[in-house]
């Protein structure tokens, strides 16, 4: 069986298990899934956060987020602190993982991670980034998701074949692709 971390649009399979990245005013939960607040997204925060804590309690919710911090929009870091550390302490009362989004806010990502003490499971999704990086995260107890861009990216290739397996996961975002498939090529890129 395989495990597709993260996605907005695949659905499970036979062989794989699909955690659909739901947003709290549209949220299917027929399937296994993710809820969160995105920081591109929080015009209405209030309001989704009211939907979002009961979807989170559901069964089939398997982790929190997509959440975290964007510094290349106009939305002011205070503000995605803020709904962020609603998260952080969400996955923490629900002893869910917190799938994680985040650019150019590694340092408050991992500054975070240190002060909140928290002891769940957090997955930076779409890992980009290069190896110091992924260390520091590693050091912070932060496991790293990697898609497509891994199949083409000697930077990330670097990165995925230099951690522990228990800190990588797969996911296929918002691409159509089947991680059984992607899984595969690894498998046979990096036997060799």
């Amino acid at each position: 069986m395989y495990l597709d971390i993260h996605s907005h649009i695949q659905h499970s399979t036979a062989d794989t298990l699909v955690i659909r990245n739901q947003y709290p005013l549209t949220a299917n939960t027929t399937e296994p899934f993710s809820v969160g607040i995105h920081p591109w997204y929080v015009e209405n925060w209030k309001l989704q956060w009211e939907a979002l804590v009961p979807l989170a309690k559901h069964p089939n919710c398997w982790a929190i987020g997509e959440c975290g911090l964007d510094k290349n929009i106009t939305t002011p870091l205070p503000l995605q602190q803020e709904i962020f550390l609603k998260h952080i302490y969400l996955a923490e009362t629900l002893e869910l993982p917190l799938i994680i989004h985040c650019v150019k806010a590694y340092s408050e990502v991992l500054h975070l991670r240190k002060i909140t003490k928290t002891k769940q499971l957090w997955i930076l999704h779409g890992f980009r980034k290069n190896l110091k990086v992924a260390k520091e995260c590693i050091a912070h107890n932060i496991a790293l998701s990697f898609g497509k861009p891994l199949t083409y990216s000697p930077q990330l290739q670097e990165v995925y074949k230099s951690i522990s397996p228990e800190y990588r996961f797969f996911e296929s975002d918002d691409e159509e692709m089947s991680i059984s498939k992607f899984t595969n090529f690894l498998i046979d890129k990096f036997a060799n």
